[in-house]
């Protein structure tokens, strides 16, 4: 496989199509990134990238020519139909119209990790580099992966972002129908590895976590501990992780009089964050929970 000396974002910012850059969204910690690209009639050449790319149709329908290393195809594009761009290959669009369209990226080793893939495989999704493809579910996490970027520096987001981009990763599997199978976890985790996940998220709530921390505690690749997780506690890690960090705020607010700033930074979040995955959560602001529970009673005259 050729190698990769360009990332998606660099691309797009500088040189001819900085012009068609509309918006980008990426957190410097964060390797999942997207972006979308209002682009003019006329030819976007695509060098080999450095991630997994997929590219997506939005807005009003386009003609198009294009080759992703894969053979030629041709046609309309409506909005939804999506072409997955493997690391280490070009990528040529002819449109006949303008274009609007939305890139994801994601970093090669991250998916050949997800997918416990050899380091070099070639991440090859068969037929999804030959044509345009339709499915609601790719719509759909590309659509959340999108809200939850723009959400930045939220630690529940952080945790989100790399649960869809996993899941969409394996649902390209699932359409490519050329991947190997996998072993799937059916059983969910065994009760050691669910004890040492949970007692590293009690230990840690106030530090950034990642999905790939909690897998590597237990030995399984991202995508098993997601789906095994889930099976075992009835929600995803980041949703379950959430509560821990409101529960640990519930429980310091009502033990002692604490500033918020000080109960943020104890579950790993700002301010602003604490007070919106509190409020979702409890139906209050967390300085209005503090102040219910230390309220002075009144005393009554004569008593």
């Amino acid at each position: 496989m050729p190698q990769s000396s360009q990332n998606m974002l660099d691309f797009f910012a500088r040189g001819r199509e900085a012009a068609s850059l509309e918006a980008s969204r990426a957190w410097a910690d964060l390797p999942v990134r997207m972006l979308e690209n209002a682009h003019p009639p006329g030819e976007l050449a695509t060098p080999p990238m450095q991630e997994l790319m997929l590219s997506q149709a939005v807005g009003r329908p386009f003609r198009h020519r294009s080759d992703i290393s894969a053979g030629p195809f041709s046609g309309r594009a409506e909005p939804g139909a999506f072409v997955v761009i493997p690391p280490g290959v070009p990528g040529r669009c002819q449109m006949q119209d303008a274009a609007r369209m939305r890139f994801l990226g994601i970093p090669a080793d991250l998916a050949r990790e997800w997918l416990g893939r050899d380091p070099d495989d070639p991440l090859d999704f068969g037929r999804l580099h030959a044509m345009l493809h339709q499915d609601p579910l790719i719509t759909q996490a590309l659509n959340a992966l999108w809200q939850e970027l723009g959400r930045r520096g939220d630690p529940a987001a952080r945790l989100f972002v790399e649960g869809i981009a996993l899941a969409l990763v394996v649902r390209l599997v699932r359409l490519s129908e050329q991947v190997r199978e996998v072993d799937a976890c059916r059983g969910g985790l065994a009760p050691y590895q669910s004890a040492r996940v949970i007692e590293y998220m009690h230990a840690n709530l106030n530090q950034r976590i990642t999905l790939g921390d909690l897998a590597g505690l237990t030995g399984l690749s991202p995508w098993h501990f997601a789906r095994a997780f889930r099976r075992s506690h009835g929600l995803p890690p980041h949703r379950y992780l959430t509560q821990l960090r409101i529960q640990r705020a519930r429980d310091l607010l009502a033990r002692n009089p604490l500033p918020v700033t000080a109960v943020a930074g104890a579950t790993g979040y700002s301010v602003s964050q604490l007070t919106r995955h509190f409020r979702q959560a409890v139906g209050q602001t967390p300085s209005a929970y503090r102040d219910q529970k230390h309220r002075r009673p009144r005393r009554v005259p004569g008593h």
